[in-house]
């Protein structure tokens, strides 16, 4: 009776039990991937938090940041121009003027403005072109011009 009824059904009843196994394991991954889906969605809004939070931050130093460079472009002098004419660079401008360099060369090469070095020579040339004058006629020429 066993071979009658048995060995006919048991391949559907092994189909069955197959396909409730897999039944089973569908729904509980289902649930699975339920659950994973839920701890993402938290994990999202927790970053969203912390990152707005890391926002305001930055904000905040920003502010500060400005707030620092006011005062310390308040409290701090500028810096004094730096005066080129001191008595090693006119020595130098003379010394490369009379070798032969020309102006542009030499205010580029000792980092003066052109200008500054244009003056001098023409204050040099000035002083080697006049005459020397004697202690009389330069108080003879300074009474002229008082007077």
């Amino acid at each position: 009776m066993l071979e009658r009824y048995l060995i006919p059904i048991a391949p559907y009843l092994l189909l069955t039990a197959g396909l409730a196994v897999c039944a089973y394991i569908f729904y509980s991954l289902k649930e699975e991937i339920r659950r994973l889906k839920s701890r993402l969605k938290e994990r999202d809004t927790q970053l969203d938090t912390v990152s707005q939070n890391v926002l305001v931050q930055i904000d905040e130093m920003r502010a500060e940041l400005r707030e620092a460079e006011e005062r310390t472009g308040q409290l701090v002098p500028p810096a004094p121009s730096r005066s080129g004419l001191n008595l090693n660079t006119k020595t130098q401008v003379i010394r490369m003027f009379r070798h032969g360099a020309d102006e542009g060369d030499i205010a580029s090469k000792l980092c003066l403005p052109r200008n500054e070095v244009r003056l001098l020579l023409k204050v040099h040339r000035m002083a080697v072109d006049r005459p020397p004058m004697s202690a009389a006629s330069d108080v003879q020429a300074l009474t002229a011009t008082a007077t």
